[in-house]
């Protein structure tokens, strides 16, 4: 079955789908991406990218014609078959450079990808990166320090690898944000910690009956900790066996699995 993806306004094959080697999310990663989970043909909690996605583009001062990005989404799930899968949206500034000083010589470039869900390993082992995450709220196109951190976990024989800001609070991980219980208490790291706001968090943070806590923490507090979990767009929820060797409960973690049927 031939797979399309729209590239701005156009529904294209996707081995068609080209892009210029003067686009600067090519040649500085001046853009950003937004991955969105695809359940039963619906797009979750569609609202919270698309605003995530409005407050990336205001940040890195550029726009892009993203009016009917709901439309176009479902209209490409529809063209793909992906009642199940991964939605991604990826933005680039554009063509024009004067070494790193955008020129605008043309509109923003768009693309719209649907790809398969990929399933978890069995067993979820977290280890401790060297590299320190960017700081950066949003998903960056230049995501080199999340692709070092992925590196260094799966030399560790890990599933992820937790990052640490540039002041060593627990940060997030190479793919999503993190979370770990003690005593019952749910705590996560603080925005000031340098994480992407992801949209998973948002809508664990808006349940006022899990009272998390948002801290500036050591590595000390994972290690430490009674259970740990991870949230991304991917998976929803993620459930660590093993910190640094060290085998974790589940039994908070798997409630707030079920509470998002992941």
């Amino acid at each position: 079955m031939e797979k399309y993806v729209f590239k701005n306004q156009n529904l294209v094959a996707e081995e068609k789908a080209t892009i210029s080697i003067r686009e600067r999310g090519f040649l500085f990663g001046d853009g950003i991406f937004e991955t969105c989970k695809i359940i039963n043909g619906e797009i979750f909690d569609f609202h919270l990218h698309e605003a995530r996605i409005h407050r990336a583009l205001k940040l890195l001062k550029f726009s892009a014609e993203i009016s009917d990005l709901e439309k176009k989404s479902y209209q490409l799930i529809k063209k793909n078959s992906a009642e199940n899968g991964i939605l991604r949206i990826s933005i680039s500034r554009g063509i024009g450079s004067a070494g790193y000083l955008p020129t605008n010589e043309s509109a923003a470039l768009v693309i719209i990808e649907t790809f398969p869900a990929r399933e978890l390993p069995k067993k979820i082992r977290l280890g401790i990166a060297k590299t320190h995450t960017p700081g950066i709220s949003f998903k960056p196109m230049s995501a080199m320090s999340y692709v070092l951190a992925k590196i260094e976990a799966k030399e560790q024989e890990s599933f992820d690898a937790a990052m640490l800001s540039d002041k060593n609070f627990i940060a997030e991980t190479s793919s999503a944000n993190i979370f770990w219980v003690k005593n019952g208490q749910i705590y996560t790291p603080h925005e000031s910690c340098g994480i992407v706001l992801g949209c998973v968090r948002e809508r664990l943070l808006e349940i006022p009956e899990l009272k998390i806590k948002k801290v500036k923490a050591k590595i000390s507090a994972l290690k430490n900790a009674d259970e740990i979990f991870l949230t991304n767009s991917s998976y929803l929820v993620i459930l660590v066996d093993e910190f640094l060797g060290r085998k974790l409960s589940k039994n908070l973690s798997k409630k707030i699995k079920y509470f998002f049927k992941a």
